[in-house]
């Protein structure tokens, strides 16, 4: 596979480039084959073929290829041999294509970072590449069918009468913990509107057709202002518990940040294996939620905000630290430059000529940070974290739904606090 000559590039790095494209290819092949097999052939096609084999009458010929498959859709697991098998042999027509033609790999390989200046060269290029974008458009269309297909998405479920009075009535029960919804002013109440509301629908649905459902009839019985009160001391410790995480989590995640970014560290190989080393930490760390985070801190030192924080602490800096690193990669190279012909060190460099570029959006992403982390620390508590949380999970276990309302009411107030709060301090600081 050769990139068009007529576009500029270091012969080393076309080879790398042509290398990466390669592998995007066999991979996308192998991803083509698998939805084929799993998506197509095990999850729509066969069980088709097995209803008509069982129907009555039975298919004969669909009942001959379910006994020669041995495929019963009950029991029936995708193997992981398949899958390897598979893969290895859209990995294999993959590398086919991309010795023949320009494919979808080679395009991404490439397309970000290959130019031409010559205006006949560009048209030769994109028609050089239509059947990469046509791969393209085939991996978008196959990758929506296969979410579709595995998320198992269906419309009449949304709109099924059960599931519609199921939700209602947990609805109702969830509105009447928000301090003064069940509050009569004069001979109703606003939960009273909302129950007349969805009854309109009940009866819509007994004027066309045949089930007939009940009315609703829930009653509701608000929580006392003791509730609340024991509720808010619980959510100002989730409010703390954020801020703690926060808090101890900047100063580390911006000393990291300067060796997480490839245009500070790729004058030396030690620089090189340091970013790669924090860039596979904090990768790590990020991909593991802090609701693990907290069930494993929760273990070791105990159930309660301490074990909350430690956990949103270790996912904030490992995020705050993309973030940051990213900012830094995207400064102007200009003052760095300028620094270095005046033979300033690292530290000089990074202190003088790249923090003040970083400055403000380093602010930005901590104050969005800290508005993640309380709505996080909410969470959290649901498995030993501390806070609000904490109280909500026993709730929810005894279907207390009214309870459980007041204290999501009591989460959003402070989340739209936090959102309101933190809109104006980014407006104040740029």
């Amino acid at each position: 596979m050769q990139f068009p000559s007529y576009i500029p590039v270091i012969e080393s790095e076309r080879r790398k480039r042509q290398i990466a494209g390669v592998v995007i290819e066999m991979f996308v092949w192998g991803y083509f084959l698998i939805f084929l097999t799993k998506v197509l052939i095990c999850s729509i096609i066969l069980p088709g073929v097995e209803y008509l084999a069982y129907n009555d009458p039975p298919n004969a010929t669909a009942l001959k290829i379910i006994e020669s498959l041995d495929y019963d859709s009950r029991y029936f697991e995708f193997p992981w041999s398949w899958f390897f098998n598979i893969m290895a042999l859209g990995a294999f027509i993959g590398f086919g294509i991309s010795m023949k033609c320009k494919g979808f790999g080679s395009w991404i390989a490439s397309i970000s970072k290959l130019q031409v200046n010559n205006p006949e060269d560009s048209l030769k290029l994109t028609q050089h590449w239509k059947w990469a974008r046509i791969e393209a458009l085939i991996l978008v269309i196959v990758t929506v069918i296969t979410g579709w297909v595995l998320t198992n998405v269906s419309i009449a479920k949304i709109f099924q009468i059960d599931g519609l009075l199921g939700a209602g009535r947990l609805s109702l029960q969830l509105a009447c913990g928000i301090p003064g919804v069940g509050e009569n002013i004069g001979s109703s109440s606003l939960y009273d509107a909302m129950q007349w509301f969805l009854n309109l629908f009940v009866k819509l649905h007994n004027v066309f057709f045949a089930n007939q459902v009940d009315l609703f009839s829930v009653s509701c019985q608000p929580n006392d202002l003791s509730y609340f009160s024991k509720a808010l001391s619980k959510l100002a410790e989730s409010i703390y518990l954020a801020f703690i995480a926060t808090f101890f989590s900047v100063p580390v995640a911006f000393v990291l940040s300067f060796f997480a970014s490839r245009n500070l560290t790729r004058h030396s190989r030690m620089m090189r294996f340091v970013y790669v080393l924090i860039r596979s930490y904090m990768n790590i760390t990020r991909s593991i939620e802090p609701l693990i985070w907290a069930i494993l801190f929760s273990v070791w030192i105990g159930i309660g905000p301490f074990a909350g924080s430690l956990a949103l602490m270790i996912h904030s800096v490992s995020s705050l630290v993309k973030q940051y690193s990213e900012a830094v990669e995207g400064v102007e190279e200009g003052p760095i430059e300028a620094l270095q012909a005046t033979g300033a060190t690292r530290v000089a460099i990074v202190w003088y000529a790249v923090v003040p570029q970083v400055i403000l959006p380093f602010l930005a992403f901590t104050i969005y940070r800290w508005d993640i982390n309380v709505r996080m620390a909410t969470v959290i508590g649901l498995v030993g974290g501390g806070g609000i949380g904490s109280i909500l999970i026993q709730e929810q276990m005894l279907a207390r739904w009214t309870q459980v309302g007041s204290l999501a009411f009591l989460i959003f107030l402070v989340v739209w606090c936090m959102d309101f709060l933190s809109a104006r301090i980014r407006e104040a600081i740029q």
